[in-house]
């Protein structure tokens, strides 16, 4: 949908002098999502319309609706379950993250190009994840509208819409990230309006940024202080507030004919990444940070440097105290004397706990500190995932030369929409890449065959490799890492990987420990993949076979031999008619999981949603796991309550249990387990119309 509201208003050309009596039409222009063009996960699959990213587009199809629906789009985590699994990724360098980390992010196209005034998120299923608006211009490069943290929000659906910043440029793609930790459960999003003008409109006052400001000001935008969560009561008067400013547009604005976009210079990677959201902090800021770290933190740092590093610097230390006259009794009281007398390596322990972007703001207090700042010992983990927005290939080629002992790299959502281009970052490889064991290239659109074939060839030591996302990797491409020999982390997330291939690299890799086959299409034999783990990867911890089409309990069965198993996700497995029998939809494991379940008594995170046909008798192993954490159930219409009151009372560091539309299981037996056993999160989705809400 797109609606178009004309307005009259005085207009101010490129110059910026006034034209008496000269005004020109603006137009306002609302608009619901046209594609999603990326995305980083989806509960959906990709043969199906339940849950999906592509539910997100047109116009909202539940609100105001309140619950769980197969129609919103809905991402794979909540809460910090995922961070607690073994299967958890550990940030290589986390000192680069901003306060709130971005753990998911979509990508949304609209019909038309305009300077973005409101953004209004319909949320229909616990609210409270969006931390981040962003808006890209005609370059393709990014800049951020509205940023926040996550918020625990009452249980009802809400139309969100923060307040943006002034934006200069037109556009029509809008990205946004969410943070999911706070979340009691999955959140979902039925629809997103993207509200503007065909012109750039700013208020007269200067006091007033943009029209959101001048809204408030004039008293258009109503919202109750005791209304902190945004909840729209009155959801169909939203932007009433835009409806009444039009009528008075005129004489409290002024059109300007011009479009003026933020430049970023280009070439030097200080002025990539040594921003902030198109700022460079200033050079004293990042040298009075200095100091004060020197002055309060930099003695104790001294004696855990004492304590940890070899003797030779141990000496070193002491003639460094020795220099300052201070005995160690009255250190923490004495001023620290001068940066430059330190020891390299006591300067490079200290700047290894600094950011990217402090480093780059370093090279250019001094010489002493250029050089130091550049040192290689200080790049052997990079995490360049908080800087996607404004990554490309002149700060990557900056960055090369410092990276010659690089060994964990994560560029993780970076390099889409042609910021970096797959030659150079082979060119990167070639220079940085020698001695890497861990790379992360999730959601990367650049990546292709060339560039798996130089993984093969140049990183010989890989040990992780994650590539969630790379849709532009034939299979040709990922027969190459059967070169590689050491993996214990692959993660292929909806990738197009056939099962020979895959196949032939877990038996050339035996000290696979983690592996993530998610969402993957229905060419992959998960079964063929289980057996080959059973024979080749005695070492294997996880397996993520969640909306695996292909899984059979043959399959289930094979993964009996990988003993070590602590994390298993059969959630939403589709069994074959002609193998097993359905039970409403889904088949039933038999003993393939019960042979599991006893052979594996390490499992700390089982998730089995939605196999309709689990029994009690098929759980009754879980009784013996004492490790056990994290267990999903959602769906499992034939359990009864002696069974999961049988994991609650056996499994004592049990956290979560999710029984979500069990049938045999009431809401009032579940009440009363959540009364006794209060350290266990008890999940239990529901859906609600619009008149069920209070």
């Amino acid at each position: 949908m797109i609606s178009h509201d004309e307005i009259k208003i005085e207009v101010v050309p490129i110059n910026g002098e006034r034209i008496e009596g000269k005004e020109e039409t603006v137009v306002f222009v609302e608009q619901f999502v046209k594609d999603v063009c990326d995305f980083s996960s989806q509960y959906g699959s990709n043969i199906s319309i339940s849950y999906t990213a592509y539910n997100i587009a047109g116009n909202p199809s539940k609100f105001p609706d309140y619950g769980d629906f197969p129609q919103a789009f809905v991402m794979r985590t909540y809460g910090q379950w995922w961070d607690k699994a073994p299967s958890r990724l550990i940030d290589y360098m986390p000192q680069n993250n901003v306060n709130v980390v971005s753990q998911d992010y979509i990508d949304l196209e609209y019909y038309q190009e305009v300077y973005p005034i409101r953004v209004s998120i319909y949320e229909t299923y616990n609210p409270g994840s969006v931390i981040g608006i962003w808006a890209q211009n005609s370059e393709g490069k990014w800049y951020q509208l509205w940023n926040g943290f996550p918020q625990v929000v009452p249980h009802k659906p809400r139309i969100f819409s923060p307040h943006l910043k002034l934006c200069n440029f037109k556009t029509k793609m809008i990205r946004l990230e969410f943070n999911h930790s706070l979340l009691d459960y999955y959140t979902e999003l039925d629809a997103v309006l993207l509200i503007g003008t065909s012109e750039l409109i700013v208020p007269n006052n200067l006091r007033n940024q943009n029209l959101n400001d001048l809204s408030k000001e004039l008293g258009y935008l109503k919202q109750s202080d005791d209304d902190i969560y945004n909840l729209t009561p009155d959801y169909l008067k939203a932007n009433q507030d835009l409806t009444i400013l039009k009528k008075t547009l005129s004489k409290h604005c002024t059109l300007f004919k011009s479009r003026v976009i933020d430049n970023i210079s280009k070439g030097k990677l200080v002025s990539k990444l040594g921003q902030h959201y198109q700022s460079v902090p200033p050079i004293e800021e990042a040298f009075k940070s200095l100091q004060q770290f020197l002055q309060e933190d930099f003695p104790k740092l001294i004696r855990d440097i004492h304590h940890s590093i070899p003797s030779t610097i141990n000496e070193q230390n002491n003639s460094l105290q020795e220099s300052f006259s201070v005995s160690s009794t009255d250190f923490e009281n004495q001023p620290c004397g001068s940066f430059s007398a330190l020891p390299d390596e006591t300067v490079l322990k200290i700047l290894k706990n600094l950011d990217l972007r402090s480093l780059c703001c370093l090279c250019r207090v001094n010489k002493h500190f250029n050089n130091i700042a550049r040192d290689a010992l200080l790049y052997t983990s990079l995490n360049l995932k908080p800087y996607w927005y404004c990554l490309n290939t002149s700060a990557l080629n900056s960055l090369a030369p410092r990276c010659h002992y690089l060994q964990q790299l994560d560029l993780s959502w970076c390099g889409n929409y042609n910021m970096i281009k797959y030659q150079d970052f082979i060119y990167f490889l070639h220079t940085s890449g020698t001695v890497l064991t861990h790379l992360r290239l999730n959601c990367c659109q650049f990546v292709n065959d060339a560039i798996i074939l130089e993984i093969s060839k140049i990183c010989k030591n890989l040990k992780e490799l994650c590539l969630c996302n790379c849709m532009g990797v034939t299979n040709e491409g990922f027969s190459k890492l059967e070169n590689l020999r050491f993996l214990e982390r692959l993660e292929l997330y909806r990738t197009t990987i056939e099962t020979s291939t895959l196949c032939s690299i877990l038996r050339k890799n035996t000290q696979m420990r983690h592996l993530n086959l998610a969402g993957m299409h229905d060419r992959l034999n998960i079964d063929e993949v289980a057996v080959e783990l059973g024979n080749s990867c005695p070492y294997l911890e996880s397996v993520d076979f969640w909306k695996a089409q292909t899984l059979t309990p043959h399959g289930v069965r094979a993964l009996s031999h990988c003993t070590k198993l602590r994390e298993v996700d059969f959630g939403w497995w589709y069994v074959l008619k002609n193998i097993i029998p359905f039970i409403g939809g889904m088949g039933a494991p038999g003993d393939s999981l019960r042979a599991l379940l006893f052979s594996c008594r390490y499992l700390e995170k089982v998730f089995l949603a939605a196999l309709r046909g689990l029994t009690d008798r098929d759980l009754e192993p879980l009784l013996l796991c004492q490790r056990l954490q994290q267990l999903d159930l959602l769906g499992a219409r034939s359990l009864t309550p002696d069974i999961c009151y049988g994991i609650l009372l056996f499994c004592p560091k049990l956290e979560m249990i999710d029984l979500s539309f069990c049938e045999g299981i009431n809401d009032f037996i579940v009440q009363e387990w959540r009364q006794q056993y209060p350290h266990v999160s008890i999940k239990r989705s529901f859906q609600v119309t619009n008149s069920d809400i209070v």
